[in-house]
């Protein structure tokens, strides 16, 4: 496990000291500038409104980054131009609005959006938008664009990468928290320090010439909200939908609608924001299915075997005899035959074919049924004592 050091301080007292700092190095000329990513989501509203201030106190501008996904709430939208309008003068607005491949996670036969597709501005969720800060067009040179390593199109992380390539010495920063999330995550924040000004940072990564920074990587989900409670400002009014329904807070999550992590949001999107949801049957397949059966135990949340199939390895040997996109079978299929053959894991590869998840988003726990050792255990004590 991690080890923690109490210190006294309080987790905004050290993001703003970690934020004055960064503002720091740029006067000293060890960072060029400072940007900042925004999703319309709680933790990256509060970190571009420490960022903002920062800048604000300093006569500074910061750069707000916002990759517009277009299959997204349209509170997103407003959330996100909220941001770039709280602090103008010292706001340098990024909003890319590029063509870019999505996973879709509701449809096998459209396993795929491309989002703001040249030639179908009739099919868009919405029109491009028209204000200073938009970035309508791929701002790097197409000649030296790279994809991710095993992806042969340009993604969302690819986007994301390309687009920082166009900086120098810039720090990225980014609304991750740690704390109260996987201990994963906690390893990705602070397992691989780097070094600004002289002085290492154990919550930030490097990424060539540029740093990618968590400077609220410590803070817990009541933090955020007391942050902006306190602080009055608006947030994205879908939380207000998902606390009705009585979905914890951590897990409310706001992202892209269609993705393997999402999907389930389609399941109230009509019921949220209606007329998203009439665009967005419009603009992709899968979406009618997605909202009646995302949150059905034996549909696309599989965790409920269906009653034709006795074990979940038999679904998935039926759902890979059935698959409609015979292009991406293959993964599928190189892919399970180098992982477990049980229960536990058969379970999680028929999730992965119901969604699709080609791209392997949703990685496989490869490990013996939890189950099955727990009952050879007990089996095991019951005949030593016997």
């Amino acid at each position: 496990m991690p080890r923690k050091i109490l210190t006294g301080e309080t987790v905004l007292a050290a993001a703003r000291r970690r934020i004055s700092w960064l503002f720091d190095q740029v006067e000293l000329g060890h960072i060029k500038q400072i940007i900042c990513s925004i999703s319309g989501g709680k933790d990256s509203t509060v970190l571009a409104h420490l960022a903002l201030v920062e800048a604000n106190r300093r006569n500074r501008r910061v750069g707000l980054f916002f990759l517009d996904e277009e299959a997204m709430y349209q509170s997103t939208i407003e959330q996100v131009e909220y941001m770039m309008q709280l602090y103008p003068e010292n706001t340098t607005p990024l909003w890319l609005q590029v063509p870019f491949t999505l996973t879709n996670a509701t449809s096998v036969s459209e396993a795929e959006l491309q989002a703001w597709a040249p030639g179908e501005s009739a099919r868009w969720m919405r029109k491009k938008r028209n204000a200073p800060g938009t970035i309508k067009h791929k701002p790097w040179p197409e000649a030296q664009e790279r994809f991710r390593s095993g992806c042969k199109r340009l993604d969302f992380y690819g986007v994301i990468q390309n687009f920082e390539r166009c900086y120098d010495h810039t720090a990225w920063l980014v609304g991750l928290r740690a704390k109260g999330e996987s201990l994963n995550r906690w390893r990705a924040v602070v397992d691989h320090p780097v070094t600004i000004g002289g002085q290492q940072v154990y919550w930030g990564s490097k990424r060539g010439s540029n740093w990618t920074l968590y400077p609220v990587f410590d803070w817990d989900v009541s933090d955020v909200w007391r942050y902006i409670h306190d602080e009055k400002l608006q947030y994205h009014k879908v939380y207000d939908h998902m606390h009705k329904k009585g979905v914890y807070p951590t897990q409310m999550r706001i992202s892209s609608l269609i993705h393997e992590r999402a999907f389930k949001s389609i399941a109230d999107l009509p019921e949220f924001e209606p007329k998203t949801y009439e665009r967005l049957l419009k603009r992709i397949k899968g979406i009618a299915l997605a909202q009646e059966t995302g949150k059905a135990a034996k549909m696309l949340k599989c965790t409920k075997l269906p009653k034709a199939h006795k074990t979940w390895a038999a679904y998935r040997n039926f759902l890979l005899a059935t698959h409609l996109d015979q292009a991406r079978r293959p993964i599928f299929e190189a892919r399970f035959a180098a992982q477990l053959q049980n229960e536990y894991v058969a379970r999680q590869q028929c999730r992965q074919l119901v969604l699709n998840d080609y791209e392997n988003n949703l990685p496989i726990d490869n490990k013996p049924d939890p189950w099955q050792v727990h009952r050879e255990s007990l089996l095991a004590y019951y005949e030593g004592v016997m």
